[in-house]
């Protein structure tokens, strides 16, 4: 457990660290509200918290996972966009004992209604992708002394970007409208969002393409998958608009990977033949997951 100290800003009003007393901090019958700010390196959208993100906070009697004071799944919201995000309560705020008991806090994105502490993961629509981009932040503490955390969110699906190229005998304009899907993949799961530490638990079922989100130009496909044991039977597959030109990359050709991790981001760089596909692959932003990259050839 950390507990880390910044300025922050509960509500609207702006307040610098240097002027930030104790006198400052919102109270309620002598109690302290909690305050939340947290860094990002990255999410799937870009690297920015946006106004009206939300958040999840979960607040534990110290030392367990006893939630104190009813203080489970409490949605805490950005009001403003840039890489450090300050947060202010939607609703409910998050107050600290007044007898100077300390609080474990977690934290969860993105935020939305839960029956118990499971979080359901379904990647099926990638339509959005920072709908789905699931992370969890790791236990921070408070105080009415020190009520100020700050969250290091932990992306815990992967994420997939692919970058597609005419090659020979193919101009720009025969990429547009093409799809790209990864076949193989399970698209559910679950995640306890009382224990960030945690992996997400795949829901084993019948694999099934997911259809990437692409841009009408053919140039661009990202996704956000769940992790993986391994790649078998998983492959990309690139379908031109006539519907009919279709080329497929098993992913088992991969030397450097073999799985899907949590947290990384795989990179792939596809030329487009008239005949066949050739692929190259590296790692950037996320974690790196396949070290510089793979190459090959679908047909």
């Amino acid at each position: 457990m950390e507990k880390k100290t910044f300025a922050a800003m509960l509500f609207a009003a702006a307040f610098t660290l240097t002027a930030c007393t104790n006198d400052d901090i919102p109270t309620q019958d002598n109690r302290v509200a909690l305050q939340v700010t947290s860094g990002i390196q990255s999410r799937a959208y870009d690297n920015h918290w946006e106004a009206g993100d939300r958040i999840g906070i979960y607040a534990f009697t110290e030392g367990t996972t006893t939630v104190a004071d009813g203080y489970a799944n409490i949605p805490y919201i950005t009001q403003t966009s840039g890489a450090d995000g300050t947060f202010a309560p939607d609703g409910t705020t998050i107050y600290l004992p007044t007898n100077g008991d300390a609080r474990d806090i977690v934290a969860y994105y993105p935020y939305k209604q839960l029956s118990g502490d499971a979080y359901e993961v379904d990647v099926t629509d990638q339509s959005s992708q920072k709908d789905i981009d699931l992370m969890a932040a790791s236990t921070q503490t408070a105080d009415r002394t020190d009520p100020t955390v700050e969250f290091s969110f932990e992306h815990k699906l992967s994420k997939i970007e692919i970058t597609l190229q005419p090659g020979s005998g193919m101009t720009a304009a025969d990429l547009a409208g093409l799809t790209v899907a990864l076949t193989g993949q399970q698209t559910a799961g679950t995640f306890d969002v009382t224990q960030p530490a945690s992996a997400v638990t795949v829901t084993t079922g019948t694999a099934t393409p997911i259809t990437l989100l692409t841009n009408t130009e053919g140039s661009f496909a990202e996704g956000i998958v769940l992790p993986s044991e391994d790649y078998n039977d998983m492959s990309l597959k690139i379908t031109l608009a006539d519907g009919e030109s279709v080329f497929t990359w098993p992913l088992s050709n991969a030397t450097k990977s073999q799985k899907f991790e949590a947290g990384k981001k795989y990179l792939y760089t596809i030329n487009v033949n008239k005949a066949e596909i050739s692929v190259t692959a590296t790692i950037t932003d996320w974690k790196q997951g396949n070290n510089g990259g793979e190459s090959g050839y679908a047909e």
